[in-house]
């Protein structure tokens, strides 16, 4: 743990260059008591401590790549003078071990400086040719060349270890750095989520006070609308009770019903805001509101309804389309008797009410708010909606809905049962 610490904090790539030093330093005796065996100390220990001390400003004095070229130019030529100092073999006739091991030493600094694998096989293929230039014409020189097993033997066994070393090494450096990016990104990754997240939460913060601020309005609009209704609904009624109670009685049964719509909007609404719904299928709900307009009212309804889920706005334009539809029909048209039908056609579902009302003449009929606002919300839906009447036939709303209302649905019920599943 003390040492992955320490890697972390100076840098696995600082860590192994100062190794490096530290072997460059250690190899210095061997080219000295080899340098004082062979007569050449001054030249071969000069070239050893300059190879050092370059190592050394390239470490902690060149922080770039380009600033170490130089160096890495001077490295080159001390390389050769110490190989021709030392010459190729000792005094024994075997070869000087120690000439190839600094110059992998001085190849293992550069690899680990080398910004690309591309820039590290121009730097083996430079150095091994220099230094097969060089082993050459110092085995012509000393005729060694009259050994030519030996020779090529010792050529091809230092060939062998440079490869290795260029393979091994490389190959290493490679899966550091990509294990390096991989743990950036993933660090990088890690953050942009925190920040999605954080993002996500302000964002579903927002969007939770949009939501109450339209519900809000929801409310204040529909309860608003309504309860003036009633209230001139009930006005209407007081004063023609004593001279015309029949339309006295129509008045009242209109404005219960704007009522008990009323309530009703002020219900949804309130479990929407809450984030509760009903326990009851959207069919069950619509039978609701038309059970409500049945009830001691001496209306009647007449209904077909397919069960079919929609999304929450769908269903609650749905309901309050048909509430104001038979809101509109009593009120405007003395409407008796409905009938409504809610059917799936695959790709759309259709909405049908129609009353038997009075009518109007669609050639002179001007909408008015609350049908002007179903064509809107319909086509903000995707849907479309049609009103058509004769005068003394009656009033029919046809809407048509796209099935992506369904869909959305569908796939939030599936949702929901997998949460109810995995909780169980």
């Amino acid at each position: 743990m003390k040492l992955k610490k320490f890697l972390a904090d100076i840098g696995v790539i600082r860590f192994l260059e100062i190794i490096i030093i530290l072997l460059m330093i250690v190899m210095c005796i061997p080219v000295t008591l080899a340098s004082v065996e062979s007569g050449v100390i001054g030249f071969t220990v000069t070239a050893m401590v300059a190879l050092v001390l370059s190592m050394v400003v390239k470490v902690f004095f060149a922080k770039t790549f380009k600033r170490k070229i130089f160096w890495y130019v001077v490295d080159s030529v001390l390389l050769i003078a110490l190989i021709v100092f030392s010459g190729l073999r000792n005094k024994s006739g075997d070869i000087a071990t120690y000439s190839y091991i600094v110059y992998i030493l001085v190849l293992s600094d550069f690899y680990l400086s080398g910004p690309t694998l591309r820039d590290n096989v121009i730097m083996f293929a430079v150095s091994f040719g220099t230094y097969t230039v060089t082993y050459l014409t110092l085995a012509i020189v000393n005729n060694y060349i009259a050994s030519a097993f030996k020779t090529s033997s010792e050529y091809f066994f230092v060939l062998i270890v440079f490869f290795l070393h260029f393979m091994m090494f490389n190959f290493s450096m490679t899966v550091y750095r990509k294990n390096r990016m991989i743990e950036e990104n993933v660090k990088e990754l890690e953050e942009s989520r925190n920040e999605l997240l954080h993002a996500y939460e302000k964002l579903e913060e927002v969007t939770l006070i949009e939501e109450r601020n339209r519900i809000a309005k929801e409310i204040h609009d529909t309860a608003g609308h309504s309860l003036t209704t009633v209230i001139m609904q009930t006005e209407a009624a007081k004063l023609v009770v004593d001279t015309d109670p029949e339309k006295a009685k129509k008045c009242i049964t209109a404005a219960n019903i704007q009522a008990k719509n009323c309530l009703d909007e002020l219900r949804l609404s309130v479990h929407l805001l809450s984030g509760r719904r009903e326990n009851v299928t959207f069919k069950e709900y619509l039978e609701g509101i038309l059970n409500e307009t049945t009830d001691g009212t001496g209306i009647t309804v007449r209904s077909k309804i397919d069960d079919v889920a929609l999304t929450e706005e769908g269903e609650r334009f749905v309901s309050n389309t048909l509430r104001e539809g038979i809101s509109n029909g009593i009120r405007h048209g003395g409407s008796t008797a409905f009938f409504f039908e809610f059917k799936d056609m695959g790709n759309f579902v259709e909405f049908l009410l129609s009353d038997n009302g009075k009518g109007a003449d669609m050639k002179s009929f001007k909408e008015g708010f609350g049908l002007s606002g179903m064509r809107a919300k319909a086509e903000k839906l995707g849907g479309m909606i049609n009103f058509s009447s004769e005068e003394g036939e009656g009033f029919e709303i046809r809407m048509s809905l796209p099935r992506k209302l369904k869909e959305n649905a569908g796939k939030k019920e599936e949702s929901h049962e997998n949460k109810s599943d995995d909780r169980g």
